[in-house]
C-alpha cells in the first residue's frame, strides 16, 4: 500500500514493537489513545495478540518507520474501529498521519468488504478533529469527559464512514481505489471462461456496494 509519502508494511518482528511500545509512551501516545501507556515491546506484543488489534507500520519513502495504523473488527463482521500515531512530533503537520490513514481505509473498504468504519479522537487532538470535521468522516456525538489527560477530563469525538461514503467521496475527488490485479486481466479471465461455459453469469466489476452479492442472477 502506497502513497505519496507513506506507504504500510507488516510488522517484521520485535524491533517494530518495540518502537510501537515507545510511540505509545511518548507524546504521540497522548495524542492518539489519549494517555500514555508504558510497557516493553514485548508486553505490547502480547496486548496486540490479547485483544485482536491489527497494526501495519507506516514508513517514509526511504523505508524507515514513522509511525503505525491499526484496525480491530467490531461486534458484527465488515465492521472496523480504526486508529493512527505518528511517532516523532517533528513529523507532525506533514501530511503522514493523514495519508496513512487513508491507506488503511483503501484496504479495509477495497480489500476486507469493510462496510462501517468507526473512529474516534479527544478534544485535545487539533489535527484529528480538522479530519473530522472538513473530510468525509460523519461525525455522531460526543461522549462526555471520557478521556483524563493533564489534570481534566477531555470529551471524545465520535464518527464513522460508511462504504457507500467512502467510494462517492472518492468519485467526487476524480479518484478511486488502487486495485491489486488488472482490470482487464479480471475480463479477460471471465471471457475464457465464457467462451467454455456460455451460461456463466457475467461479471460486475463496477459494483463496490457488496450489497447483493448474494442473490441469485436472473435470466
Amino acid at each position: 500500500m502506497q502513497g505519496e509519502f507513506v506507504s504500510l508494511r507488516p510488522i517484521r518482528g520485535r524491533d517494530d514493537y518495540d518502537l510501537i511500545a515507545l510511540w505509545s509512551a511518548s507524546d504521540a501516545g497522548s495524542y492518539s489513545s489519549g494517555s500514555q501507556v508504558f510497557m516493553t515491546g514485548e508486553a505490547m506484543e502480547a496486548f496486540v495478540a490479547k485483544h485482536g488489534l491489527n497494526y501495519l507500520m507506516v514508513v517514509d519513502r526511504d523505508g524507515e518507520p514513522v509511525g503505525g495504523v491499526s484496525w480491530q473488527q467490531l461486534a458484527y463482521p465488515g465492521s472496523f474501529e480504526v486508529g493512527n500515531v505518528v511517532g516523532s512530533s517533528e513529523l507532525w503537520g506533514l501530511g503522514y498521519g493523514v495519508e496513512s490513514v487513508n491507506l488503511l481505509l483503501e484496504f479495509l473498504f477495497h480489500q476486507r468488504n469493510a462496510h462501517r468504519i468507526h473512529l474516534m479522537t479527544g478534544l485535545f487532538n487539533k489535527q484529528m478533529v480538522q479530519i473530522f470535521l472538513t473530510g468525509p468522516i460523519k461525525t455522531e456525538g460526543v461522549l462526555r469527559d471520557f478521556f483524563f489527560l493533564d489534570g481534566e477530563y477531555h470529551d471524545a469525538l465520535v464518527g464513522s464512514l460508511l462504504r457507500d461514503e467512502y467510494y462517492a467521496f472518492l468519485e467526487s475527488l476524480g479518484t478511486s481505489p488502487v486495485d491489486l490485479v488488472d482490470r482487464q486481466d479480471k475480463l479477460d479471465a471471465r471471457a475464457m471462461l465464457n467462451q467454455r461455459i456460455p451460461e456463466i453469469p457475467a461479471c460486475r466489476p463496477d459494483d463496490r456496494s457488496g450489497g447483493d452479492r448474494n442473490e441469485s442472477p436472473t435470466a
